[in-house]
């Protein structure tokens, strides 16, 4: 039976994950008067879901798949390609998503489909084989020579030396550091912008008409995060009566149309108080796109 066990994504770049975490499930009965066969996808508002996971900025900055995006992982993987060459290995880059396959954005509000997500490439690649003390010094540098950085929330570190630290130097120049803490400081963003959602009248309207019809169905929950996290995670979303009845809940009522867009304001105003994380990132980004063309070029 097919399972949402995975409760987070593969950030589609080599750097580093980072994020919230995915859904699994959630419960209800869909009386007569609902019906039975939800749609896989909401339905209830003319705007697209891909749409509205695009609105919170935070995500744009940190989950969008645009081609920029793309040639910046595809110019870091042939500058390690030919740094481990030098070396006298053969380097292997892990396939880079295109375009068209779409960014895995966050699922902070819970179910949004009946879909079964499909197995994570990472899942069903096979294992690699030992390459060997030399060839992963020659990736990753000296073990004990790394550079650190530390947000509110997380800490994080990265190979000072080797191939890996060379390719991101060539995009990024002496700015890795800046880049880390800056991508630090947007998890903490992310975070934070959340946690004020618990006081914005609109999403709270949104909560209270989501458990209306959640009762209506016959079932009492708080909130869908608390909904889905009560599941066992073998649930199979497709034929749960209770996870059918959240689809069509938040759909009936626009809840996601609405999460996410208070979650879009609470993010741009996290930004807007924190205008140097929003200039930073926004400039190491040219940088990179920049010099990845120029690498791509060569």
């Amino acid at each position: 039976m097919p399972s949402t066990a995975s409760r987070s994504r593969a950030v589609r770049t080599s750097l580093f994950v980072l994020g919230l975490a995915l859904v699994v499930a959630v419960a209800a009965l869909v009386m007569t008067e609902r019906s039975q066969d939800s749609p896989s996808t909401p339905a209830g508002s003319a705007v697209s879901l891909a749409e509205v996971r695009k609105r919170p900025p935070i995500y744009r900055f940190l989950y969008d798949w645009t081609p920029s995006a793309r040639q910046i992982a595809v110019a870091q993987g042939r500058l390690i390609t030919t740094c481990m060459a030098g070396h006298g290995f053969t380097y292997t880059p892990p396939p880079v998503a295109t375009v068209e396959e779409g960014a895995q954005w966050p699922t902070p509000f819970g179910l949004e489909t009946l879909d079964v997500p499909g197995t994570d490439t990472a899942e069903t690649l096979p294992p690699e084989e030992p390459k060997g003390e030399a060839y992963t010094r020659a990736l990753f540098g000296d073990p004990d020579d790394r550079i650190r950085a530390k947000s509110e929330s997380f800490t994080v570190s990265r190979p000072a030396t080797g191939c890996q630290a060379e390719a991101e130097e060539r995009l990024l120049g002496d700015e890795r550091l800046r880049w880390l803490r800056l991508r630090l400081r947007l998890g903490d963003g992310e975070r934070e912008a959340f946690d004020m959602l618990e006081k914005a009248p609109g999403f709270r309207a949104a909560q209270a008409r989501w458990r209306t019809c959640m009762k209506e169905t016959g079932f009492d929950e708080k909130d869908p995060l608390r909904f889905l996290n009560s599941l066992p995670a073998d649930t199979d979303i497709r034929t749960h009566r209770a996870a059918r009845a959240d689809v069509r809940c938040k759909a009936d009522t626009d809840y996601l149309v609405a999460a996410y867009s208070e979650l879009a304001a609470a993010q741009e105003k996290w930004l807007d108080e924190h205008p140097d994380v929003r200039a930073g990132w926004t400039e190491l980004r040219k940088r990179q796109e920049a010099e990845a063309h120029r690498v791509l070029a060569e």
